[in-house]
């Protein structure tokens, strides 16, 4: 038999690429993470991310590093190339959702001027423009922001017509005369969970969302209902129990909600005069009137006045109605002695003049400077120290103390005066009562 010869070659064999792990959340504390790529042969490994602007990839022998870079889903696509002995195995792929947060500030630099810059992702924002009678345009850049968009009316059976108020996070920085205040809308580092979610010591934990009365308590039963008067004439203690009987997740509005509310309208407004930038509110001069006024008006956040420097009823922010309007409210949470201005986080330990915590002793006036408390749980209070300012300086608002008279209360009533916005806060005893003064509720789910 006579020899033959016979064309062969090797063939590759089939390439493999397999991924760990194939699914992967990033988020504030955990921005960067890895990739381990098991392939055969020793073909290059390539990585890309679609759609571009979520994360970006790095390939370093066979691990990738994913990066955060903003909010969205994104997928990770990989590929080894063929080597002498593989061929190119089919691409593999790794889904990631990055949660990243989103921060907007404002900043005062100390001096006369009622206005604060804007920062972070705000700088740039233009002014609200908020609702004033007979309008047809208004709005604002915050109106599709958390927790700004969170902000809506709901009815409960026991308390009334409520307003929501999401979880968000707070950073104050204060240097030297100039304070900055940051809004995070997700956990962030450095950064503080807003004082009416935060953990009050109640056995709940921080709570997503918080309510408080969109009016004031009606005189009739001190729920939060449209028509007929507030109710006033009664001691703040009174209304805390008043209040309390409507349920047990229902307590009387607190400093902390106060102070949660004017970080809100702060970083949304950038200017500390709410009579300037939303409207005068007060009242008729002469005594309450009956609530509901704002029901009609077409958004969220105005005055149903003919224009924004005309007194009388009808200002409203984020849907509450009468912060500086009709009557005061009384400030639970808080009292003030000789050691200044002390706090109170667990409703049920409110007190008229014991118990809680000193973060500070605040200057009576118009405020021209403010401090941050250091206390560990209260970052969030500032309370002026010095004074100079005017109905159209500084902070625009009147703070007053008095050791003598430890009961709180904020915002305006019906009388007509420049310095009576959502920032004023004054003082009374603790078995006063006046037909100015009267009180709002809050749900702590």
């Amino acid at each position: 038999m006579s020899a033959k010869n016979v064309a062969w070659a090797i063939q590759k064999a089939a390439g493999s690429l397999a991924l760990s792990p194939t699914s992967m959340s990033l988020n504030a504390s955990t921005k960067s993470k890895i990739i381990t790529v098991t392939r055969s042969g020793t073909g290059a490994i390539t990585a890309t991310a679609s759609p571009s602007g979520i994360v970006t990839v790095s390939v370093n022998g066979n691990e990738i590093t994913v990066t955060a870079v903003a909010d969205g889903s994104a997928t990770v696509t990989v590929q080894a190339a063929a080597d002498t002995n593989y061929t190119a195995p089919s691409a593999k792929t790794c889904a990631v959702t990055v949660s990243l947060p989103h921060i907007y500030g404002v900043e005062w630099d100390g001096t006369s001027t009622t206005v604060w810059s804007r920062t972070d992702e705000a700088a740039g924002f233009a002014n609200p423009v908020p609702y004033v009678a007979g309008a047809t345009s208004y709005g604002s850049p915050f109106d599709d922001l958390a927790p700004w968009s969170g902000m809506v009316k709901s009815t409960d059976s026991e308390a009334g017509v409520l307003v929501a108020i999401p979880k968000f996070w707070y950073k104050w920085t204060k240097n030297g005369n100039s304070l900055k205040l940051q809004i995070a809308d997700k956990e962030t580092t450095g950064f503080y969970v807003s004082p009416a979610h935060a953990n009050r010591g109640d056995g709940k934990g921080e709570r997503d969302v918080v309510y408080i009365g969109r009016y004031h308590c009606h005189t009739s039963n001190y729920k939060s209902q449209t028509g007929g008067k507030p109710k006033a004439n009664i001691t703040r203690s009174a209304a805390r129990s008043g209040i309390h009987s409507l349920g047990s997740t229902i307590w009387q509005s607190d400093i902390q909600m106060r102070m949660t509310l004017w970080m809100l309208y702060l970083v949304e407004f950038a200017d500390w005069n709410t009579q300037k930038t939303i409207g005068k509110g007060c009242g008729d001069n002469s005594a309450p009137g009956n609530m509901g006024y704002t029901d009609s008006m077409p958004y969220h956040t105005g005055t149903t006045q003919s224009s924004r420097d005309t007194y009388g009823l009808g200002t409203q922010y984020r849907n509450i109605e009468g912060l500086w309007d009709n009557v005061y409210d009384w400030g639970d949470g808080c009292y003030y002695n000789s050691s200044g201005l002390n706090i109170i986080t667990n409703p049920s330990n409110f007190s008229d003049t014991s118990g809680g915590t000193a973060v500070g002793v605040p200057s009576s006036g118009w405020p021209s400077a403010f401090a941050v408390a250091t206390v560990t749980g209260l970052e969030w209070v500032i309370y002026p120290t010095a004074t100079g300012g005017s109905e159209s300086t500084y902070s625009s608002d009147n703070w007053n103390f008095n050791a003598s008279y430890p009961c709180l209360f904020f915002g305006g009533y019906y009388s007509q005066y420049g310095y009576l916005g959502l920032f004023y806060v004054y003082y009374s005893g603790a078995s006063s009562a006046y037909a100015s003064i009267g009180c709002r509720l809050q749900k702590l789910p």
